[in-house]
């Protein structure tokens, strides 16, 4: 199992428009210096599977048939804008998993394209997605938002962000194994 992180930022990004301090500046000279919305990529055996969709570019990043689906961990724009282009594509149906939240960007799903949105989790509930095991793991936002404990290749990842501490059901449960890998912000 590979997790590579696409994204760190928040939703102002590095640089920020008009910022002028030193890190914004250096961002803007040097684009290995620059943080874009929060996502990542995670691998197992021959799933690939994008965590968040708030990169723009995904339709050039990732070719179609190349990703088996989304989970996107809440409906801000700055973690679900790539899904308004993406969702346009033909010929394929792309799976979506996530928390329900269909007034999150409504007009997804009004429209959804090629996305498909029937199968959001539930809070805590363990699915299989090829090698991979998921399990939705709620986290504390302004919106439904889960973070997701990855479970493959006999590896634990957990990737929780876009949270103000960790509600005290998810904090057990993630104490009840050790983890190769977290991801908090």
């Amino acid at each position: 199992m590979r997790l590579t992180l696409l994204g760190t930022g928040d939703a102002r990004q590095v640089p920020v428009y008009g910022c002028q301090c030193v890190a914004c500046a250096a961002a803007r000279a040097d684009h290995d210096l620059r943080r874009l919305p929060c996502s990542a990529l995670i691998e197992c055996a021959d799933q690939r599977w994008l965590i968040d969709s708030g990169l723009t570019d995904l339709t050039e990043r990732f070719p179609p048939r190349s990703l088996s689906g989304i989970l996107q961990t809440h409906y801000h724009a700055d973690h679900a804008q790539g899904l308004l282009h993406l969702r346009w594509g033909q010929g394929l149906v792309i799976p979506v998993h996530g928390p329900a939240d269909p007034e999150g960007l409504a007009d997804l799903y009004k429209h959804p394209g090629i996305l498909d949105f029937s199968q959001p989790f539930a809070a805590f509930e363990r699915r299989a997605l090829g090698a991979l095991q998921v399990t939705a793991l709620p986290l504390v936002h302004s919106k439904p938002t889960f973070g997701y404990l990855f479970e493959g290749d006999g590896q634990r990842f957990a990737y929780l962000t876009d949270t103000v501490g960790l509600p005290g059901d998810t904090r057990e449960y993630l104490q009840r194994a050790p983890l190769d890998l977290l991801v908090l912000d």
